[in-house]
């Protein structure tokens, strides 16, 4: 045990390391000082309250304790330790007075859920955690990635909990805690059984509320953060009293890193969306203005929006805001780790209060900055888009398949679904983190199926619809539709026969997650001006709509997006519905001619009208296109 039984009880109530009488500075939520027992003159001895009562410990020489062991070691080293502890409890004052005017008769029951019993259940369980993190060679291993020593992490009471609750429960029953009370203030300590990373979570009086798990395993997506004891969820982690100016991050080890860095009223919304009941309990801390650091993300109008949401909050408490977004790929706790903690107080100090055109004007200025530092590190000789390996001139002409709104058709019509199924293979065969969502309007979704079979083997999609005579084609066969199993299972294709709905938040609400979770996504629709709904005169016309409801899905997804539909070619050029031709980014047309297939790419709005013009070649068996 990190404390022992003769004085835990005195420890938590009001000894504070303001009673040594030596210097100390504020460094974060912690205190800080010279140590006494390898360098006065370096400040790097922290005085915490992570584990339920005030500790010290020396991040350079390791030396540790409680304010009773300071005080053995720094005033009363020259006596024998059952005289210096006596002293040492006679300096921090009586503890038979400290009890009376604290007695647990007097208290409120509230007090008492939110400082007594759940505390001394919670604080013994962050306890148990931290020793069980000393012992762990995975949590020293993860700590170490993330940039964190045990020694530090001990500050902030992080431990290590296997998932097995035996072991707490008989630790809780030699510390004076019975089973039954774990398992009414712990209620999900038996719900996760994964090891995982535990982080303590207090409120502005210093009680912990809750205790927080992370999974050690980032390769295991589900349940990534979890609460070990239901609790407000509402309350800033890491959030301090008398805090005037706090800022907000998102993540746990975003708060942890800039408050070990000495950075004050750090707090995280622990990845939740903020909202006025956090910014409530940060103007009871004192809070006059706060500021917002998000992480970048894709949908940057959507994020924009975001920030006015906050910025209307803000004012409807009388506090003032500053937003600022990070450069892409940037997190606070990299940031901080990367630039120091002046450069992120200096960053807050430069930006200007939040006003909706001085947002708008700082949200544009970092735009144009990041568009022009993501384009001075892309090399000449490298593609910004998805590469096609089946068409290199192509990936050459367009410098690969990038964000945008294109628009494919052909004559003969049924071209442009051979073209796009071809295009569909290329992507996901070129680009290994790719992920293409295949939508058919037209065709059954087990034509598709075949279609892709063939296309893999060159062999006519009849062929693979039935067993062969040939035991080398059903290899062959089994082979690509294992292939095509495999993206399926590895999440890199999906093919549908319809969309839930046209309607355009429906489709947010169905594309954002997969956005998160694949970057890299594609989407290729077949047929969108080709499906009926209604002939109900009150309707506007439909393939109006549905071309808008996909430009604004672009605009919102900033993904590449092909649609395949109907033009028709005459004396006047390309003619179809109006939204494509004047909305998409480039329309492809294949054109059967005298002399073979013409595949041109041409657009209004990339410089030039005439991108691209090649032969394509046809494989007579599976269809499959490539340049000739």
């Amino acid at each position: 045990m990190l404390i022992d039984q003769e004085h835990a009880d005195y420890m938590r109530t009001k000894a504070h390391p303001r009673q040594l009488g030596i210097p100390l500075s504020r460094w974060g939520r912690n205190l800080i000082a010279c140590c006494p027992f390898h360098s006065p003159e370096e400040t790097s001895l922290f005085f915490y309250d992570a584990l339920g009562y005030w500790r010290y410990r020396c991040l350079q020489c390791g030396a540790e304790g409680d304010l009773v062991d300071f005080l053995m070691r720094s005033r009363f080293n020259g006596m024998d330790e059952q005289s210096a502890r006596s002293e040492a409890f006679d300096f921090l004052g009586s503890l038979d007075k400290e009890m009376a005017a604290n007695s647990q008769d007097s208290e409120h029951p509230w007090v008492k859920e939110v400082g007594g019993e759940k505390s001394k259940v919670l604080e013994c369980f962050v306890r148990y955690c931290h020793w069980a993190a000393c012992k762990s060679p995975s949590t020293a291993k993860y700590l170490e990635n993330r940039g964190w020593s045990i020694g530090q992490a001990q500050l902030y009471g992080i431990g290590y909990y296997s998932g097995d609750p035996e072991p707490f429960i008989s630790y809780g029953m030699l510390s004076g805690i019975e089973r039954h009370q774990i398992s009414f203030y712990l209620d999900n300590l038996e719900a996760y059984h994964e090891p995982r990373i535990t982080i303590p979570a207090r409120n502005s009086k210093g009680y912990i509320h809750s205790v927080y798990g992370r999974l050690i395993d980032d390769n295991d997506k589900s349940h990534t953060y979890i609460t070990y004891a239901s609790g407000p969820t509402v309350i800033p982690f890491n959030i301090q009293a008398d805090s005037e100016n706090p800022i907000i991050v998102e993540g746990f080890f975003d708060a942890l890193t800039a408050d070990l860095a000495g950075i004050p009223g750090v707090v995280s919304t622990m990845y939740q969306e903020l909202n006025i009941n956090h910014l409530y309990k940060l103007k009871a801390c004192g809070a006059e203005t706060f500021t917002v650091i998000l992480r970048r993300e894709q949908d940057r109008r959507e994020q924009e929006l975001r920030i006015q949401k906050y910025l209307k909050m803000a004012e409807q408490l009388h506090m003032s805001l500053k937003s600022i977004i990070l450069p892409k790929g940037d997190t606070v706790d990299k940031f901080v780790r990367k630039n120091g903690a002046d450069q992120l107080i200096e960053l807050i100090s430069a930006t200007e209060v939040d006003t909706i055109h001085s947002h708008r004007r700082s949200m544009l200025l970092q735009d144009i900055k990041e568009n022009f530092d993501t384009a001075m590190a892309c090399p000449p000789d490298q593609s910004v888009g998805y590469k096609l390996n089946t068409f290199p001139k192509l990936t050459k002409e367009i410098d690969g398949v990038q964000s945008g709104c294109f628009f494919v058709s052909s004559k003969p019509f049924s071209h442009k679904t051979i073209f796009l199924s071809s295009l569909t293979l290329d992507l996901i065969q070129s680009n290994p983190n790719l992920k293409v969502i295949y939508v058919a309007y037209e065709t059954p979704r087990r034509q598709i199926f075949d279609r892709f079979v063939s296309m893999l083997i060159g062999e006519s999609i009849l062929t693979v619809r039935k067993q062969n005579a040939n035991n080398e084609i059903n290899q062959k066969v089994m082979e690509a539709t294992r292939e095509l199993m495999n993206y399926v299972r590895n999440n890199r294709l999906e093919i549908w026969e319809d969309m839930p709905s046209l309607d355009f938040n429906d489709l947010l609400k169905t594309f954002r997650p997969e956005l998160k979770e694949h970057p890299d996504l594609v989407l290729v629709i077949d047929g969108i001006d080709h499906l009926k709904i209604a002939d109900r005169p009150e309707l506007p016309d439909i393939h109006e709509k549905r071309s808008s409801v996909m430009l604004d899905l672009y605009k919102a997804l900033d993904i590449p997006i092909f649609l395949g539909g109907e033009l028709i070619d005459s004396n006047m050029g390309l003619l179809g519905p109006r939204a494509y031709l004047r909305d998409s980014d480039a329309i492809y047309w294949l054109a059967q001619k005298d002399d073979g297939l013409t595949l041109t790419v041409d657009s209004k709005r990339l410089g030039t009208s005439h991108i691209y013009e090649d032969k394509i070649s046809i494989d007579p068996q599976s269809s499959r296109m490539q340049e000739a």
